[in-house]
């Protein structure tokens, strides 16, 4: 008996000693096994010819992330700009129709994880990342894992991480002895002179809202909404020229890329943010990525993901949308809108939040008939 029982007790520790055994031959004792999973991808991908990306509107955007296929050349990048609220219908009647399009996903990560995932559209992001630095915590802002948008941490990342203010102000109508605190938001005086990007669907107005109902109440949104009077419209760039122009000076839901379009013409350039602690969040917006599964181009969608993901992509990224990566060894964007260290800021955008999400869109629903 004593024999049966110290030999089971071996075989356990065996078996406990056999994932860190796995562990080290993954990343240590096999260099070259991760080159030739690389080399046999892009030999795939490169038969595939083409990756199909569904990735945020607006040129900029289109820049940056089709930039792969300069590096890429045999890999055609066949681009569409849209909004997650927009792609969600249009991917889910597909699959009903028996049509697998798409390969990756990049935008807001709302629509990913309430539709996509409880829908099976999504494959786990992790595997899919070959290059070994991608997936090191030395690489990346307060580690690797921190960019996971979605509760199980498996499908959505979160690459982009810039501090975004709630409410901008165009100085040139509106000084700041007017409007330099918070709470001067709910001013009357301000009635009819706010653009607000939709809250009653999914998108930067909604986060705008989640920050405006998690530090001020459900009251205080309620007010802005209805005693304000802002003016709505799911649309981008008509909210930053709109902004811009002062036609409605004051702007919630500002995406910086549209913003800087418009004051790289010399116009909007006063349309400034309102930096009030309690205005402030650090999110990904458009720079979340998600892989699809029964991929039109499984290589090519594994490629591009290494690719959007390396100091290249990333660098090109922050480059061209001005939005900064969270991986460390990138270039930087637009340096105004840095996390500052030892900051700890809002992120609407992860799953955790989706409760309040919700609710900021059933509250604009009631009001915004």
């Amino acid at each position: 008996m004593k024999q049966k029982r110290i030999a089971k007790g071996t075989r356990v520790v065996l078996s406990l000693m056999l994932p860190v055994l796995v562990v080290l031959s993954a990343t240590e004792a096999s260099p070259q096994a991760w080159k030739s999973e690389w080399e046999k991808t892009l030999a795939g991908a490169k038969k595939e010819g083409k990756v199909v990306i569904a990735g945020p509107p607006g040129q900029t955007y289109r820049d940056a992330l089709a930039a792969f296929q300069k590096t890429h050349p045999e890999i055609q990048v066949d681009y569409v700009g849209t909004q997650g609220r927009d792609f969600a219908p249009r991917i889910m009647q597909e699959r009903r129709a028996g049509q697998y399009l798409w390969d990756v996903n990049i935008g807001g990560g709302a629509t990913m994880f309430t539709t996509f995932i409880p829908a099976k559209v999504l494959d786990p992001l992790r595997p899919a990342l070959i290059m070994p630095d991608l997936v090191q915590d030395k690489s990346w802002m307060s580690g690797f894992d921190d960019g996971w948008v979605d509760l199980g941490k498996k499908h959505i990342y979160g690459f982009v991480s810039y501090v975004q203010y709630a409410v901008y102000v165009n100085r040139d109508f509106v000084s700041e002895s007017e409007f330099n605190k918070a709470d001067d938001l709910w001013n009357p005086k301000w009635k009819g002179k706010i653009v607000f990007h939709d809250p009653r669907r999914e998108g930067i107005g909604t986060h705008q809202g989640t920050v405006i109902l998690l530090n001020f109440g459900e009251a205080a949104l309620r007010r802005l909404f209805k005693d304000q009077e802002p003016v709505i419209t799911e649309d981008y760039r008509q909210i930053a020229e709109w902004g811009a122009r002062g036609r409605y000076p004051i702007a919630l839901g500002i995406n910086l890329p549209n913003l800087a379009a418009f004051q790289k013409e010399g116009v909007g350039k006063n349309l400034l943010p309102v930096e009030d602690p309690k205005f402030a969040s650090a999110i990904a917006g458009f720079g979340n990525v998600a892989l699809i599964n029964q991929a039109a181009h499984p290589n090519a969608a594994k490629v591009y993901l290494n690719w959007l993901l390396s100091k290249e992509g990333q660098s090109i990224f922050a480059r061209l949308t001005g939005q900064n990566s969270r991986r460390l060894d990138a270039e930087t964007g637009d340096k105004e809108y840095l996390p500052k260290p030892g900051v700890t800021y809002l992120n609407g955008q992860k799953q955790e939040h989706q409760e309040v999400r919700l609710k900021v869109n059933q509250i604009a629903k009631e009001i915004f008939k």
